[in-house]
């Protein structure tokens, strides 16, 4: 539709919040801009999707992976961080961040002011970051964000919105790259998830020699003895594993 005949329409539109919804996710980022240029809707005012969910344009279009959208509304002065879950993560996990210019895309999002490090309780961005990584068919590419964050001031002990650290995470899915990024990083081989383990003990009930001795090499003398909250060490993990033979 023209930009013309979409003004006129407009004017007898019921919910023009639900318009600007769809011109996210369609990708639509002229009409996005001729909305907010217009007035139709305020960059960062909260709106209601369709489905009835209260969010921002700018969350809608990082979760949807709808680059230009975000792109769009960084240029019309959007607060990145007006969004329920926090902007990095939203656009990790939604596929915002991905192919030859994911970095650049990913360093924009962070230069117009996008947190870095966020809450306890929240999906940090590296943990967002190394979730992708778990389930990436380039790992490569996924470990550059990983990577990225870490430049950037990333949190090494920050976790998902669980309590699950990041190390923990790459070691629970078996992958060594990103886990080995990680523990190069200065990951705290000490540092306990929700249930007091820490990522050797995660290593050990897999049965993952590989990333336990790598993990091992890193930990101090005290982090081997370490019991969870059920008064488990890392031992105790693999003698109970079915994973261990």
């Amino acid at each position: 539709v023209s930009l013309p005949a979409l003004d006129m329409l407009m004017s007898y539109e019921p919910h023009p919040q639900h318009v600007a919804v769809e011109a996210v996710r369609k990708g639509a980022a002229d009409v996005l801009g001729h909305l907010i240029i217009t007035g139709v809707i305020g960059v960062n005012e909260e709106i209601t999707t369709p489905e009835g969910k209260k969010t921002t344009l700018t969350a809608e279009a990082l979760t949807n992976g709808q680059y230009a959208a975000v792109k769009t509304l960084i240029k019309n002065s959007a607060d990145v961080n007006a969004s329920p879950e926090p902007a990095i993560s939203a656009g990790i996990q939604g596929g915002c961040f991905q192919g030859g210019k994911a970095i650049k895309h990913l360093k924009r999002v962070v230069e117009a002011g996008a947190h870095i490090n966020t809450p306890p309780g929240s999906m940090s961005p590296l943990a967002a970051a190394v979730q992708a990584a778990n389930e990436a068919s380039n790992l490569k590419a996924a470990n550059r964000i990983v990577n990225f964050l870490l430049q950037r001031g990333a949190d090494l002990s920050s976790t998902d919105h669980k309590g699950t650290p990041a190390l923990h995470l790459a070691t629970a899915a078996g992958n060594h790259k990103t886990a080995k990024l990680l523990v190069d990083k200065g990951a705290p081989a000490t540092q306990r998830d929700v249930e007091g383990r820490t990522a050797l003990h995660i290593a050990a009930a897999n049965g993952d020699g590989k990333l336990y001795k790598l993990i091992a090499k890193k930990c101090p003398d005290s982090c081997q003895p370490l019991s969870s909250h059920m008064g488990d060490t890392a031992l105790h993990e693999a003698l109970y594993s079915d994973k261990v033979t």
